[in-house]
């Protein structure tokens, strides 16, 4: 019978402990609801991107290309584009649709991994396809300035 108390010691301090934890996942679950909320009221769709990146492709019919090249805000608004229309892209449809060579897109790929703005993930199925998305942080971000920059 001694045994008994350090039981009932443990199972309240258990109890706790899953008390906590409910309290912090039932916080997660209402801020994510008020984000999903604020996600709603924001209109901006991949249509939108893609009506952006085709209007910066128009540009270079009527002045040189060289002079706007951004290839960063290029893959970040086909990033954008594909996180909105929830599809994957790998790095080489990024590359194409960045309308930049490989060796610039990878070392730009690099430089916006390092800033926490993409993440690299492999494919499952093809050990040598990876696939690029915008991170948390990235979406935050993109999100962040088409709202900033919306005139309606």
């Amino acid at each position: 019978m001694k045994h008994v108390p350090a039981v009932s010691g443990e199972v309240i301090g258990i109890k706790e402990i899953l008390r906590q934890k409910l309290e912090s996942a039932l916080e997660a679950v209402d801020s994510f609801g008020a984000a999903a909320s604020d996600r709603e009221h924001f209109t901006t769709s991949a249509a939108d991107i893609r009506r952006a990146i085709k209007a910066r492709r128009n540009r270079d019919q009527f002045l040189p290309g060289h002079l706007f090249a951004d290839p960063a805000w290029d893959m970040l608004l086909e990033l954008y584009a594909a996180e909105l229309d929830q599809t994957r892209l790998s790095i080489s449809i990024l590359c194409d649709r960045a309308a930049v060579p490989a060796t610039t897109a990878l070392r730009w790929i690099s430089t916006l991994e390092k800033e926490g703005l993409i993440d690299r993930r492999g494919d499952p199925l093809d050990a040598r396809r990876i696939f690029v998305r915008l991170s948390a942080m990235g979406v935050i971000c993109m999100e962040g300035y088409f709202r900033a920059t919306r005139t309606d």
